[in-house]
């Protein structure tokens, strides 16, 4: 996250020290000084909610953090439905209300080989799929031996 913080340099210091002892925050960092603002870079820890899909084979659609609505939205695709309840467990024992809208399968428009099917699989274990990235794609690339242009586009089409 980038803030623009305004004000007296004391001020900024202290602003900067307080954004570095809050909870969620791992380093906030002063960046490039204007004439009446300066930037600071601010590295948050793992949110709550990205932490509660770890260890599933689960792939977020739409990004609570990205939601206009109130209540926020947050779209999954998970193989099981139990994973979702499950997810939805974790998030109330860190203090998050969550409920379950509606639960559809995914519509299977994409045909894709065996040798695909593995990639994508390769793509899920490692990463790719996360936010951040554990693996660009040029390494994944790498491990399953297809251009990253081609790569890139059978992820596309599972996207």
């Amino acid at each position: 996250m980038v803030l623009d913080v305004t004000g007296p340099p004391v001020a900024v210091e202290r602003t900067i020290g307080a954004l570095q002892d809050m909870v969620g925050v791992k380093e906030a960092i002063e960046g490039e000084k204007g004439a009446e603002s300066t930037r600071v870079l601010v590295a948050l820890e793992k949110p709550r909610i990205c932490g509660s899909v770890e260890d599933r084979t689960i792939m977020c659609l739409d990004c609570p953090f990205n939601s206009t609505e109130v209540p926020a939205r947050w779209r999954l695709a998970a193989r099981k439905a139990s994973d979702v309840g499950e997810i939805v467990a974790r998030l109330g024992e860190g203090g998050i209300q969550a409920r379950v809208r509606d639960i559809t399968p995914l519509e299977k428009n994409v045909d894709l080989t065996l040798r695909e099917k593995g990639m994508i699989a390769v793509a899920i274990e490692r990463g790719y799929f996360e936010f951040p990235r554990r693996i660009t794609l040029e390494d994944l690339s790498r491990v399953v031996g297809v251009e990253p242009a081609a790569l890139g586009k059978i992820l596309r089409s599972v996207e």
